[in-house]
């Protein structure tokens, strides 16, 4: 059974009666409910992964499929060698799982590389369409599974927050603040940040690196010892985010791979100017470089280190590049966004009706 979720959502949640996900239970329980509640279209939010194969199980009813990939559909496949070759720990025990993990190497590649192809083999042909986040993601599910092209769609996550929550910009001062906004494991690589920080402080001691969210306790150990020697990063844990957004004049994202990256444009709605790896296709649909933000070459910290430099010296460059942040960020809009699904949706039950006219 699914855990069931104190938050108060807007509709009714149902839950599956079996733990076991593609056990009968579940699978008549589904069918079941899309014949009772009379379902058009069904949004299966794990295109990803193998839990799919239950939303893509729809019986005998004639429900449409859109299938969503809110990473990349490589997921982690392109930057494996930055997964494995880090070392989590300080212990000797992790220093021999590395060397196991860097002899392993092609064979971690091979089997991740071959999970990835049958997902998209068994998934692609079930359904009805596959939404990624930005159209730059089509070319690596054709590098998987070819001949569905004609089912892809793109459609960006929205902006979090309301114009109205952002009227209080205006009065507000930005600090001299690096912010990194997000979760705190091995994927998100904050350590690389930390070591660029090393070098930065000691140039620029009114700045300071606020370091926001939780994560992995051995990581977040990871990074309080590599900090341990800085004087200017604090360790905020798991906030709501939207003050230190308002409040700090650069975000650095240096993940290994992203599938949208919501830090993002929630820090560029706040005046926030981003710096970001591009090590992910979406990032040149959110960011143009030397306008709104900074993309730089994965995964170069020396090149990170001087982006930071160019930002934290310039504040005319950095307050430019902030307001057209600002303003660019308005494409992604909720009602931008919702209109792109309404679109979708109404494509498909158009395609529907004369379907079944047809038929007739």
């Amino acid at each position: 059974m699914t855990e069931k979720h104190v938050y108060p959502y807007p509709v009714p949640l149902e839950y599956f009666p079996s733990r076991l996900l593609l056990s009968k239970e579940n699978l008549e329980f589904y069918h079941c409910f899309l014949e009772k509640k009379k379902i058009n279209i069904v949004i299966n939010q794990s295109g990803n992964f193998s839990d799919s194969f239950l939303y893509l199980n729809k019986g005998e009813s004639s429900v449409k499929i859109i299938s969503v990939l809110h990473s990349a559909p490589s997921v982690a496949y392109n930057s494996i060698w930055h997964e494995i070759y880090p070392l989590r720990n300080k212990f000797f025990i992790e220093k021999l799982k590395r060397i196991a993990r860097m002899v392993l190497y092609p064979r971690i590649k091979y089997r991740y590389r071959k999970s990835r192809i049958n997902q998209f083999k068994k998934m692609l042909p079930l359904t009805d369409y596959i939404c990624t986040l930005s159209p730059n993601f089509f070319q690596e599910i054709s590098s998987y599974c070819s001949g569905y092209e004609n089912k892809y769609i793109a459609i960006p996550n929205p902006n979090t927050y309301l114009e109205e929550q952002l009227k209080i910009i205006k009065t507000i001062k930005k600090r001299p603040q690096v912010l990194y906004s997000g979760l705190l494991v091995q994927n998100k690589r904050v350590d690389r940040l930390i070591r660029v920080w090393r070098s930065l402080e000691k140039d620029y001691p009114d700045w300071k690196l606020i370091i926001l969210g939780d994560g992995d306790a051995n990581y977040v150990d990871t990074l309080k010892e590599l900090a341990s020697k800085c004087h200017n990063i604090s360790f905020e844990g798991f906030q709501k985010p939207l003050s230190y957004y308002l409040n700090s004049s650069i975000l650095c994202l240096p993940s290994n791979y992203e599938g949208w990256g919501m830090a993002i444009t929630e820090a560029m709605q706040c005046g926030t100017v981003p710096v970001v790896f591009d090590s992910f296709a979406s990032a040149r649909d959110i960011i143009e470089h030397g306008r709104n933000g900074l993309l730089i070459s994965p995964f170069n910290l020396h090149e990170l280190e001087c982006a930071l430099r160019l930002l934290m010296t310039n504040n005319e460059l950095r307050k430019e590049m902030a307001e057209n942040a600002r303003i660019d960020v308005k494409r992604f809009s909720i009602d931008r966004v919702c209109s792109m699904w309404e679109k979708l949706f109404d494509n498909i039950l158009i395609n529907e009706n004369l379907s079944t006219i047809e038929n007739k």
